[in-house]
C-alpha cells in the first residue's frame, strides 16, 4: 500500500520515489476457495481488514515486524505499484510514458498494478509466471470472466 500521504512529516511535495509497505490480508483457506460472491468477498474482507491494520500501526512498533510476517507467509501474494503512482503522468522531459511495466514481477512472483493509461478510474495489471503456471492463470481468468459474465445475465 502506498505511505507516502500517511508519513509524518510528510515527504516533499516533489517526492518522486515510492513509499510502499505490507498490508497482510489472511482468511481460511476454505472461505476463499468456495465458490461463487462468498469467496470473493472473504478476499475482499480480508483485504480491507489489513489496509485497516496497516494504517493504523503506522509509526508502532508493529511496522517493525513487516519483514517477521513477511518471512512467516506460506503463500504471500505481492502486490507491485499503485494505482496511485499516476506514472502515465510523469514527464522528465521526454513526454510522458506510453507504457509502464513494473519489471521485478517476472523475478518476485508479484502482481504489478497501476492506473490505466487509456481511461480515468482503469487499472492495469501484470502477471508474470512460468509456462505452466501461465496457462492455469489463464484458464482460472477466463473461468472467472465467464462465470461474472453468466452471473450478469
Amino acid at each position: 500500500m502506498d505511505y507516502r500521504p500517511r508519513m509524518k512529516p510528510p515527504f516533499p511535495e516533489k517526492y518522486i520515489g515510492n513509499c510502499v509497505g505490507p498490508a497482510f490480508g489472511m482468511a481460511p483457506r476454505g472461505e476463499l476457495a468456495a465458490a461463487g460472491v462468498g469467496g470473493l468477498f472473504t478476499a475482499c474482507a480480508a483485504v480491507a481488514s489489513a489496509i485497516d491494520e496497516a494504517v493504523r500501526d503506522i509509526g508502532t512498533y508493529s511496522m517493525d515486524a513487516w519483514m517477521d510476517r513477511v518471512r512467516e507467509s506460506v503463500a504471500a501474494l505481492s502486490v507491485a505499484g499503485s494505482p496511485r503512482f499516476h506514472v502515465y503522468e510523469l514527464d522528465f522531459g521526454f513526454g510522458r510514458p506510453v507504457k509502464v511495466d513494473i519489471v521485478s514481477v517476472a523475478r518476485t512472483g508479484a502482481v504489478a498494478v497501476g492506473e490505466s493509461r487509456s481511461s480515468t478510474g482503469g487499472m492495469e495489471f501484470g502477471v508474470s509466471l512460468q509456462p505452466a503456471g501461465m496457462e492455469r492463470y489463464r484458464k482460472c481468468f477466463a473461468d472467472a470472466i465467464a462465470w461474472l459474465h453468466e452471473r450478469s445475465r
